[in-house]
């Protein structure tokens, strides 16, 4: 077992939001209030809204994971939290993310909106499409800070420049 000896759970839910779940402002809020709570319980995953439902993927301690649920079964964001799938893992798929927001490509949401409408419960469905997302997201911003990084040595005073 993992995560020294206590063990590693991974599950995923869905809720129903309570106002306009696919907004940035309110995912940005959701998270700032998250990530300082699971970096000191030791809680990873993601979160995105499809449809005006929130789905997550989250991954710690069974109990650190029972506290959370307990916290998010009163949040007033949502309602109707079900869990879709519950599972004792040997690694995380989130590790570093102490919550992440992936942008999603239209066809990723489509996907997980496929899904939800489905009804399917299997973490294996879901997990994928915020990996990618996520594998996707981090090549565009190394590339980025790539640019960045030639833009500003290319700016830079060119010390054996001829006078």
């Amino acid at each position: 077992m993992s995560e020294a000896g206590g063990g590693l759970e991974q599950l995923i839910y869905i809720s129903v939001a309570e106002g306009p779940a696919e907004s940035a402002m309110q995912m940005s809020d959701i998270l700032e209030e998250a990530r300082p709570n699971n970096a000191r319980d030791g809680i990873t995953g993601a979160l995105t809204a499809v449809d005006g439902r929130f789905l997550q993927i989250i991954e710690g301690p069974p109990a650190k994971l029972d506290d959370l649920l307990g916290r998010l079964g009163k949040d007033a964001r949502h309602r109707d939290l079900d869990i879709l799938e519950r599972r004792q893992v040997l690694g995380r798929d989130f590790p570093g993310w102490d919550m992440v927001s992936p942008r999603l490509m239209p066809a990723e949401v489509n996907k997980l909106a496929v899904l939800l409408d489905e009804d399917r419960r299997d973490l294996d469905a879901y997990a994928p499409v915020f990996v990618e997302a996520l594998m996707r997201q981090g090549a565009v911003l190394e590339q980025h800070a790539h640019g960045s990084r030639a833009e500003a040595s290319s700016l830079a005073p060119n010390s054996h420049a001829e006078e």
